[in-house]
């Protein structure tokens, strides 16, 4: 393995064009094996790609995808988008099966990944730094973390730790990315920072991306907060000088005019402080009745001068400026209108489709002629259909005193039993004839759905997944990818059943299971066993001379597959609504469930859940 250092200008080869066109062949075949198995991760598809090469590479990969697919998957499938805008991206159907991190990469990109970070941690080896490449596909961003956590571990990090602990620091340690710089203008430094050239576009462009429009960004939201706070405080001052300030009649405190509101009668006004604190209290207090206009779907006037209640509310658009001003102003707008949004839906009385994701809604305007729709028994399950037929007989006299009830005019206010029938009737004729695949329109969401079972839209779908069976996925997944090594020289994953820490690549490439560093060649005199620890030790106990790799005993395996399978059953249960469930079964009869058991249900889910378990459409 050679090392070659950064650049500066481009790469040439005299093969490049070659290499281009052979990189663009494998990228393009990664993308038909993504298409045509969309639950498999990557990984797999570059290792079967770089073991059958050749021009017919694509068709073998397929057939031993099809044939063998659970020995060369092996857990790695496919579980969710980890970045949110990929999902959002998934469900409006742009986002490439295949990421720009896990193509094949060119040789300049990981030339310069390779001698960025040999010169960021020198502290490492290189083989150790390649076989983290190798686990990570080149990928800068996501190799850098992994570094750093291994640094962390070591030996040094701990002794500088202690020191520094008590030696004061001169100044703050700087937070910026190491190969950000600040250009100075003459001695002045510049206010703006640029990021050195690594030699490889792609690389340079990764980094504007993930390290310096992230930065640029925040600095620009640090500058319009103070210079906005600035602008208040002079515009106060002046306003004074001038005399021109007003008494908010709800607080009673002196500001300026362009901090003030009139209601919409105009007999008083408001400042905009009293307008945000009475919108947060509706929406996290116990205000929302009393300062929310839920006719006209504002504020309610606040002035608290007046002999009797004023009538007029704060207009919308001042509403609006007066919220977003304040810290956290948007998120909270955002809220108050889709609580609005969401009462206003409410009054209305429609049949409504909710996203189960967020608060969207869309009216269910799909029309079914009556003469179209037919109804059975379902007899598919005999005894519960018998049971629920044997409920409703035991049942009627209550439903005849119900219907005795919604006669009288005290309790016209209630549903009348035809109204929640008919109503039932025509949600079991929806889910059989409405298409299933949900699309919500929410800029903030925009997530697919399923009418069915409410669940995320996964080409392809299969509603009711067994949720134990989507759980044991993720989980044998997450332990997989926990303990998968990958040989830096051939790019073959790999995972150690028993043995020794020495682990011989089939290429004849040695690296330590450990700390994967690389321990030379068999052809060839290497390091080999004097990596691993030589001292006699009692027991087979810790060794106190030396801080080696133990041949035979490592990192617990089985206690970090067991940390990796637990965060991965955390982040799943908080994703799918499950915390605290014991004994997962079907979504649909998990959710029948927690109706139960919390009360959460009504008369109307009561009716649709008897008419679900007995007729079919």
């Amino acid at each position: 393995m050679s090392d070659r250092p950064a650049h500066t200008g481009e790469i040439t080869l005299p093969d490049q064009d070659d290499k281009d066109n052979h990189l663009t062949g494998l990228n393009r075949s990664l993308s038909v094996l993504a298409i045509i198995f969309p639950h498999v991760l990557p990984d797999v598809f570059r290792e079967l790609l770089s073991t059958y090469e050749g021009e017919s590479c694509l068709h073998i990969a397929v057939d031993q995808l099809l044939k063998h697919q659970d020995a060369w998957v092996k857990g790695r499938w496919r579980t969710a988008a980890s970045d949110p805008k990929d999902e959002i991206n998934s469900s409006q159907g742009n986002q490439l099966l295949v990421a720009a991190e896990d193509e094949f990469r060119r040789d300049s990109y990981k030339w310069a990944t390779r001698a960025m970070l040999r010169e960021e941690f020198k502290s490492l080896s290189k083989s150790k730094i390649e076989g983290v490449l190798a686990e990570e596909n080149y990928c800068y961003t996501r190799a850098r973390p992994t570094l750093q956590r291994i640094v962390s571990k070591s030996w040094r990090n701990s002794i500088n730790s202690f020191f520094l602990r008590w030696r004061k620091p001169a100044e703050p340690p700087s937070q910026d990315h190491w190969m950000m710089v600040w250009p100075k203008d003459g001695v002045k430094a510049k206010t703006t920072p640029i990021l050195r050239e690594t030699g490889d576009a792609e690389l340079d462009m990764e980094l504007h991306r993930t390290v310096l429009a992230p930065f640029l960004e925040k600095i620009k939201q640090e500058r319009e907060t103070k210079d906005w706070e600035t602008s208040l405080v002079m515009n106060e001052a002046e306003a004074q000088v001038a005399g021109a300030i007003y008494e908010c009649e709800c607080c009673f405190s002196d500001t300026t005019f362009e901090q003030m509101a009139t209601c919409t009668t105009g007999d008083h006004v408001i400042c905009f402080r009293c307008i945000w604190h009475a919108a947060s209290e509706a929406l996290f207090g116990q205000s929302w009745g009393r300062n929310i206009d839920h006719a006209r779907g504002q504020i309610k006037c606040l002035a608290a001068t007046s002999a009797d209640s004023c009538d007029g509310c704060i207009p919308q658009s001042i509403a609006r400026r007066a919220i977003r001003q304040c810290k956290g102003g948007k998120e909270a707008l955002a809220k108050l209108e889709s609580r609005l949004a969401a009462e206003a839906l409410l009054e209305a009385r429609q049949r409504l489709i909710n996203c189960p994701f967020c608060s969207y809604a869309e009216i269910d305007e799909l029309y079914i002629p009556p003469s179209t729709i037919r109804y059975r028994l379902k007899t598919t399950d005999p005894i519960t259909t018998l049971f629920l037929l044997t409920l409703l007989l035991t049942l009627l006299p209550l439903l005849l005193l119900y219907t005795l009830i919604t006669r009288s005019p005290l309790f016209s206010h209630l549903p009348k039993p035809t109204a929640l029938l008919f109503t039932s009737l025509t949600r079991l004729s929806h889910a059989h004839h409405f298409p299933r695949r949900f699309q919500c329109r929410s800029p903030t969401c925009y997530l697919p759905s399923c009418l069915a079972c409410h669940k995320r839209w996964l080409d392809p779908h299969i509603c009711h997944e067994s949720a134990s069976l989507s759980l044991r996925t993720t989980i044998e997944a997450a332990r997989t990818a926990a303990l998968k090594r990958t040989c830096p020289r051939c790019g073959l994953a790999f995972i150690k059943a028993s043995g020794c820490n020495k682990m011989t690549c089939t290429c004849g490439y040695i690296m330590c299971y450990v700390c994967r560093e690389g321990l030379g060649d068999e052809k060839k005199s290497g390091e080999g066993y004097r990596h691993f620890c030589q001292h006699f030790r009692l027991n087979g106990g810790e060794c106190r001379e030396c801080e080696r790799c133990d041949l035979y005993k490592g990192e617990d395996d089985e206690v970090v597959a067991k940390r990796a399978a637990a965060r991965a059953e955390k982040e799943w249960r908080e994703k799918e609504g499950m915390v605290g469930v014991e004994g997962l079964g079907g979504p649909m009869e998990e959710k029948a469930k927690r109706m139960w058991y919390t009360g959460d249900w009504t008369l109307q889910g009561f009716v649709d859940w008897w008419i679900d378990g007995v007729l079919v459409c």
